[in-house]
Formats: structure tokens, sequence, C-alpha cells
């Protein structure tokens, strides 16, 4: 790997609290928004809340569609990858 040509690499760990949390929030928001329209009989509210919840799903999803994205679950397969393709260890 040539000095000039450098990449980093970013490790986001998630633990399995802060996924539940995330789904939650997501599930809230909808059902907030939409119970709250069908409370007070205002259809733009439900519409609304329908839209954020599928921008949000949306949101969520396309990361992962991408070609080059790739997943690792622990902390040293990511360091087998690095050092596999490219050579380099993760520090």
């Amino acid at each position: 790997m040539k000095q000039d040509d450098k990449k980093t690499f970013f490790l986001v760990a998630q633990t399995a609290v802060g996924g539940v949390l995330v789904n939650v929030s997501t599930l809230a928001l909808v059902v907030l928004t939409v119970g709250i329209g069908a409370l007070l009989h205002s259809s733009a509210m439900e519409w609304t809340g329908a839209a954020m919840f599928w921008i949000c799903l949306l949101s969520r999803v396309a990361p992962r569609a991408k070609a080059r994205a790739q997943m690792f679950y622990c902390p040293q397969e990511l360091a087998d990858h690095l050092q596999e393709k490219y050579g380099v260890r993760a520090r």
C-alpha cells in the first residue's frame, strides 16, 4: 500500500440494547404521530406519520444496499479484513 494512498476505516459498534432502543424509538415515532393524528381526526398528521415511518425505514436500509459496504460483527473480523486486503494491521 502506497504512503499517499491512505484509506480510513471506521468501526461503529452497536450493542443489543442500542439496537432495541433504535427500533423502539422508530416505532414510538410512528405510533405517536399516527395515533395523535387519529385521535385528533387529522388525516394530514396520519399521512405525515406514515411518510416519516417510510423515510426512517429507507434511511436505515439504504446504507446496507451499497455494493461496496461490508459489515463486520466484531473488531477482529475488521482487523483480519484489513490485514488480508491491504496488508495493514489495525491499531
